[in-house]
C-alpha cells in the first residue's frame, strides 16, 4: 500500500512567513492609503516603511499595492492580505490581553497539599485567601510521605508539610511555626514532671502513631532520649482514633498542639498537657517551586501565620492554659 507523505520542498524553497512586526506595517498603509501617513503612526521612516512591504511582496511573490497611483491602491491581492493582515493582529491582540489578565488576576490552576492535621484547621482559612487568585483549587490532605511523592512527581504545586525538601533544588521554603508536642494521659495521672512521666510510661501502654508516619518517628527519637521505652500495645492512624483510645483507656499517648486542636472533639476525658522540662515540637513548612506561582506562596504563608496568632492560639489556649505563643515562634 502506497504510503502518503507530506510534498517534499524543492531544493531553494523554503516555507515564507511574514512577522507580525512586518504586518502591522501593511495594515497601517492598507487602512491610510499613504506611506508618509502610515509612517507617521507607527514611529518609522517613509523609506523603511516602503523597505517592509517590499520585503513582504517579495517573501509572498506578488504585488500587494499599486504605487502608480495616488493615493496609493491596494491590488486584488493586497485587499485580500489586508482582512488576514487585520484579523491576526487583532488575535495577536486579544491573546497578549488574556495573557496579562491572568497574570495579574489569577493562577489559573493550584493543587494544594497539606497534612491531615493542618488540613482541617488551616484549609479553610487557605482557601478563603486562594479563591480570589486561582480559577481551580484542588486540595488533598494525606501523610507526609504522600504529600512529599506527589509533589515531587508534579501532582501538586504547592505543600504544607512537616518535610523541609532539604535535598530538593529550585524550591521556595517558608517556615510557618512550630508546633509544640503535648502528653494526652487518663485525667488520674496529675504529676506532669518528669518522674509522673516516668510513671505513666511504666504503668500504662503507650497509645502511638504508626511508625511509619514522621510524626511516629519523631516521638519514638524523644521517648529515646529520655531513656523511656513504654510498652506499645496500639498503633493508631489517625488523632481522632488516638484520642478516643486513650479516653477509653487505659493508655496514654505524644501528639502535638495542632493534632490537639483538630481532633479535641474526640478527646473525651482524657487531658493534655505540655511534655515536662522539654519543648519539643515539630516545624510546618510551606514548600512550592521557585518562580512557579509568584507572590501566593508567600501570601499564603503570610495567612497561616496570622491565622495561628488570630485564631488558633486562642482555642488552644482554651484548651490548654499553659501553652505560649513563644512556643509556637520558628
Amino acid at each position: 500500500m502506497a504510503r502518503h507523505s507530506k510534498p517534499a520542498i524543492a531544493p531553494g524553497e523554503k516555507e515564507r512567513f511574514v512577522e507580525f512586526s512586518s504586518l502591522a506595517v501593511y495594515a497601517a498603509v492598507a487602512r491610510e492609503r499613504s506611506l508618509t501617513i502610515a509612517a507617521r503612526q507607527i514611529g518609522l521612516t517613509q523609506p523603511a516603511v516602503s523597505l517592509v512591504l517590499k520585503q513582504i511582496e517579495t517573501s509572498m511573490g506578488i504585488e500587494l499595492i499599486d504605487r502608480t497611483k495616488r493615493p496609493v491602491r491596494l491590488t486584488s491581492a493586497g485587499l485580500r492580505f489586508q482582512d488576514y493582515a487585520d484579523t491576526m493582529l487583532a488575535e495577536a491582540r486579544r491573546i497578549a490581553a488574556v495573557v496579562r489578565q491572568t497574570a495579574s488576576t489569577a493562577t489559573p490552576k493550584i493543587r494544594l497539599g497539606m497534612i491531615d492535621s493542618a488540613s482541617s484547621v488551616l484549609g479553610p482559612h487557605i482557601v478563603n485567601h486562594l479563591k480570589d487568585h486561582a480559577e481551580k483549587l484542588t486540595i488533598r490532605g494525606g501523610i507526609n510521605r504522600t504529600i512529599r511523592d506527589e509533589f515531587l512527581g508534579r501532582e501538586l504545586d504547592i505543600v504544607v508539610t512537616t518535610d523541609s525538601f532539604d535535598a530538593e533544588g529550585g524550591l521556595e521554603r517558608h517556615e510557618l511555626f512550630r508546633d509544640p508536642l503535648l502528653i494526652v494521659a487518663p485525667v488520674e495521672f496529675r504529676d506532669r514532671s518528669l518522674n509522673g512521666l516516668r510513671e505513666i510510661a511504666r504503668q500504662l501502654p503507650l497509645v502511638r502513631y504508626n511508625r511509619d508516619s514522621t510524626l511516629g518517628v519523631q516521638i519514638d527519637v524523644f521517648l529515646r532520649r529520655l531513656g523511656l521505652e513504654p510498652a506499645n500495645r496500639f498503633e493508631i492512624d489517625t488523632t481522632d482514633s488516638l484520642f478516643r483510645m486513650v479516653s477509653a483507656g487505659p493508655g496514654w499517648a505524644i501528639t502535638t498542639a495542632i493534632c490537639l486542636l483538630q481532633a479535641q472533639h474526640s478527646l473525651g476525658i482524657a487531658t493534655p498537657c505540655l511534655l515536662p522540662g522539654s519543648n519539643v515540637s515539630r516545624c510546618i513548612n510551606l514548600i512550592a517551586r521557585e518562580g512557579e506561582h509568584g507572590k501566593i506562596p508567600k501570601q499564603v504563608s503570610r495567612v497561616c501565620r496570622s491565622v495561628l496568632n488570630a485564631t488558633l492560639l486562642p482555642q488552644l489556649q482554651n484548651l490548654l492554659p499553659a501553652l505560649r505563643k513563644e512556643q509556637f515562634r520558628v
